[in-house]
């Protein structure tokens, strides 16, 4: 008993040092248009008085394993990086002890206000957009700005990826785009980035792949465009519907193990085989099977 309380403390000693390592050196706000200096500490503050409300007025807490939906809107997006979705990460729901500040993820948020100090030991996260060219993967600059030049209009891609302050563990999503009728997704799992590196997708795409991307041509098979009218009336959510689901640990797939009964000596089955009056076997025995195999 003795031994696993060592080491239980030894753990917290370990996590506690993870937290107490982590910079805190500001660094640029990742939107483009806002461009202020901020406190990985105050990142949720600034967070929620300026980006909570900025793009149609998208703002949620999210918790671990908990789907949110949402709806991306392509006719909105405006040049540069911008915040689609600003989340208040909680950990597990209802477990307070696995809020991002009390489990030694993150260090916890200061300078709210009022109501929001229940995001005290919550992770800020922005969901962040950008809309860009193909060529932007390229590590040649110089040959990514002459094919833009040329090309840019038949290259369009949209970028999306996560931001948070640095953590001490890596944290998990999966992001989905589906269609209107949810007959076709795109979907990957990737991690959150630090939003003190660099936030311009011509920068960091060449070098990591902790994004989603989808072409021009992706975004209008999801939209449907030329079947039906996804602006009309009858839909109340415009533009592609999104599935974003964080989480710290990934679930391991279940596995159902089923009983095999083991033989102690193979069954023996009666049975009759077509032969020929010499007793050799009837090579113009046609199988059961109707499949065809083309080789």
């Amino acid at each position: 008993m003795a031994m696993a309380m060592d080491e239980e403390d030894q753990v917290k000693v370990n996590t506690d040092d993870a937290v107490r390592q982590l910079s805190r050196m500001p660094a640029r706000c990742p939107v483009q248009k806002c461009g202020e200096t901020v406190f990985p500490s105050n990142l949720m503050m600034h967070m929620l008085e300026k980006h909570a409300y900025g793009f149609e007025d998208v703002n949620s807490e999210i918790y671990d394993h908990v789907p949110l939906m949402l709806h991306f809107d392509p006719k909105v997006i405006e040049n540069g990086n911008c915040c689609m979705v600003t989340l208040c990460y909680g950990g597990v729901k209802d477990q307070l002890e696995t809020q991002p500040g009390l489990s030694f993820l993150s260090l916890p948020n200061v300078g709210l206000i009022n109501n929001q100090h229940k995001y005290d030991n919550f992770l800020p996260i922005m969901m962040m957009v950008c809309r860009t060219t193909w060529f932007a993967q390229f590590n040649d600059k110089q040959m990514e700005d002459e094919l833009t030049s040329k090309n840019g209009n038949k290259a369009g891609i949209y970028v999306f990826w996560l931001v948070a302050p640095n953590i001490t563990r890596k944290l998990y999503y999966t992001l989905t785009a589906y269609d209107r009728y949810y007959h076709n997704s795109r979907s990957v799992i990737r991690t959150v980035r630090d939003f003190s590196s660099c936030q311009n997708p011509s920068e960091f795409m060449p070098g990591e792949d902790n994004y989603l991307l989808l072409r021009d041509s992706e975004i209008l098979e999801l939209m449907s465009l030329g079947r039906l009218n996804c602006y009309s009336q009858d839909n109340k959510e415009r533009g592609i519907p999104m599935e974003l689901i964080i989480y710290e640990n990934p679930l391991k797939p279940s596995i159902q193990e089923h009983p095999v009964k083991l033989y102690s000596k193979m069954p023996h089955t009666k049975g009759t085989v077509p032969r020929t009056v010499n007793g050799k076997v009837s090579l113009t025995k046609r199988p059961f099977s109707k499949t065809i195999a083309f080789l």
